[in-house]
C-alpha cells in the first residue's frame, strides 16, 4: 500500500514539475518577446528620414549602447541596406546577420537558445532585433530541479511518515486478526483486549468481542445438547437392552414376555417422541419447516386443544376455565396447536389434585396474547432462565415419571419465534405457574373488552 502511495506522488510530482517548467519556460520567453517588441517600436518609431542627410536614429548613443549590451539589434533601409547594428549577433566571430524573417513575429531561427522579433519601419525600413535566452532557459531547468529535489524531500518523509502511521494504525487490527485466529473449537474464549485499541477502532472489538461471547455459547450449547441427547436416549435404549436380554436369558411365560415387549414399547416410544422432538426443534432452526402464514382462528385452535385435554385434565382431578376471545392471527395452525396443547398439558401435569388452569386469549393493539396460569408447583426461580432450553428439567425424576423429554418448551419457543411472536413464564414456588405467548395480530381483530369478544369452550 505504501508502495503504490508512493508511486503515485511520484508520478504526481513528476507532472507538476514538468507542467510548471513549461509554464514557467513560456512564461519567460513571452516576457522576452514583449520586450523585444517593446525595443524594436521604439527603435522604428525613432527613424526619421532627412532630405539631403538621409535616415537617421533619434536615440541617444547611451540607449544603444545599453541596449547592445543585452541584445542585438539591426536596422535596414527599403533596399537592405545597414543603417544601424549594435550587440553580438549569434553565430561565430565576425560573421554577418542572419536574414530578416518574416516581420511582426518572434522566432527563435538559432536555435531554442534565441529569440528574435522583425518589424516593419516607415518607409519599408527594417528592424530586427534579438537576444540569447539561454540564461532564462538555465534559470527554468534550476526551478525544475528544485521543485524534483523539494518533491523527492517531501516524497521521502511522506513516505517515512505514511509506512509510521501505517504500521501503527494496522498494529491493532494484527492483534485483532491474530485473536481470531487463536480461536478453535477447542478455545473459544479468546477475547480482544479493548484498552490496547485505539479509540476508532473500540467499537469494532467490541463487536467482535460481542460476535465472539455469541460463537462461543451457541458452541457450548451445541455441546450440551449433543451431551443431553445422548444421555436422554442412552436411558430407553438401555431399557430395551435389559428387558430383550432378560427375555433371551432363559425360557419365560407369554405373561412375562408380554410385560418385557410393554417395557420395550413404553422405552420405543419415549425415543420416538425425543427424536421428533430433535427433528422439529431442526427444522425450525434452519427454516426447512414450513409454516404456513394464513390468517387462523386462535380461539378456535385454543378451544380444540382445551376439548382434547379434557380427558387428561379429569384424570389428574384438575378443572380447566377459559375465556377466549375471538382472535386471528397469521400463521400455521397445526403448528400454533402444538403451542397451546404443549402449554396446556404441561399445566394440567405439573398441577396438584384439586387445581385450576386458567387459559386466556386476548386481542389487543394489533397483539394476541394466550395466557395459561396454573395453581400447581410451581418452578423454582433459579430454573426461570433456563426454562426453554432443550433437554432442560425442573425435577428430572419427576419428568420422566410424567413422561417428559425435556423439548415440549423448547419446541413452543421455536415455533413462537418463527411466528414473530414472544413466549415467557412467570412462577412462584409453591403457588403456581403462568405462561405468556404474544403473537402479531390481524388489524380488524376486536378488542378483547367487547361485549361478544369472549366465549366459554363448551363443557
Amino acid at each position: 500500500m505504501v508502495g503504490w502511495t508512493g508511486l503515485l506522488l511520484i508520478a504526481v510530482m513528476a507532472t507538476f514539475g514538468t507542467l510548471l517548467q513549461r509554464r514557467a519556460g513560456d512564461a519567460i520567453i513571452a516576457g522576452v518577446d514583449a520586450s523585444l517588441e517593446d525595443r524594436a517600436r521604439a527603435i522604428a518609431a525613432a527613424l526619421e528620414w532627412e532630405e539631403g542627410d538621409g535616415w537617421e536614429l533619434d536615440l541617444s548613443d547611451d540607449y544603444l549602447s545599453g541596449l547592445a549590451e543585452s541584445s542585438w539589434f539591426e536596422v535596414r533601409d527599403p533596399d537592405g541596406a545597414l543603417l544601424r547594428g549594435g550587440g553580438v549577433p549569434p553565430g561565430p566571430p565576425g560573421g554577418e546577420l542572419p536574414a530578416a524573417s518574416p516581420s511582426g513575429a518572434a522566432t527563435s531561427p538559432g536555435g531554442p537558445e534565441q529569440r528574435e522579433l522583425t518589424l516593419a519601419g516607415p518607409r519599408g525600413t527594417t528592424v530586427r532585433i534579438g537576444r540569447s535566452i539561454a540564461a532564462e532557459r538555465a534559470e527554468a531547468r534550476a526551478l525544475l530541479l528544485r521543485i524534483l529535489g523539494g518533491g523527492s524531500a517531501i516524497l521521502a518523509v511522506a513516505l517515512v511518515g505514511g509506512w509510521w502511521l501505517a504500521s501503527r494504525a494496522l498494529r491493532p487490527i494484527a492483534a485483532i486478526s491474530r485473536t481470531a485466529e487463536s480461536l478453535s473449537e477447542r478455545d473459544l474464549s479468546g477475547r480482544i483486549d479493548l484498552r490496547s485499541v485505539p479509540p476508532e477502532l473500540c467499537d469494532l472489538a467490541a463487536t467482535l468481542n460481542d460476535a465472539f461471547s455469541r460463537l462461543e455459547e451457541a458452541f457450548e450449547r451445541q455441546v450440551r445438547f449433543a451431551a443431553d441427547a445422548s444421555h436422554e436416549l442412552r436411558t430407553p435404549l438401555a431399557i430395551v437392552r435389559a428387558q430383550a436380554e432378560t427375555a433371551l436369558r432363559r425360557p419365560r411365560p407369554a405373561e412375562e414376555l408380554r410385560g418385557s415387549l410393554r417395557e420395550c414399547l413404553a422405552a420405543a416410544e419415549r425415543m420416538t417422541g425425543i427424536v421428533e422432538g430433535l427433528l422439529a426443534l431442526a427444522r425450525l432452526a434452519t427454516g426447512e419447516e414450513s409454516i404456513e402464514c394464513r390468517s387462523v382462528a386462535l380461539d378456535e385452535i385454543v378451544g380444540k386443544e382445551i376439548e382434547r385435554a379434557r380427558q387428561e385434565a379429569e384424570s389428574a382431578r384438575v378443572s380447566l376455565r377459559a375465556s377466549l376471545a375471538e382472535v386471528r392471527v397469521p400463521g400455521d395452525a397445526r403448528l400454533l396447536a402444538d403451542v397451546a396443547a404443549n402449554l396446556i398439558s404441561n399445566a394440567i401435569r405439573y398441577n396438584r389434585r384439586g387445581g385450576e388452569v386458567v387459559i386466556g386469549l386476548a386481542a389487543e393493539h394489533e397483539t394476541a396474547t394466550l395466557t395459561v396460569e396454573d395453581d400447581g408447583i410451581g418452578i423454582p426461580e433459579a430454573a426461570l432462565p433456563h426454562l426453554f432450553d432443550r433437554f432442560y428439567r425442573v425435577d428430572p425424576a419427576r419428568s420422566r415419571e410424567r413422561g417428559g423429554s425435556g423439548l415440549g418448551l423448547s419446541i413452543a419457543r421455536a415455533i413462537v419465534l418463527a411466528h414473530g411472536g414472544r413466549i415467557s413464564a412467570e412462577s412462584r414456588q409453591g403457588w403456581g405457574s403462568r405462561f405468556t405467548v404474544t403473537l402479531p395480530a390481524w388489524a380488524r381483530n376486536e378488542p378483547s373488552g367487547g361485549a361478544d369478544s369472549t366465549r366459554e369452550p363448551r363443557p
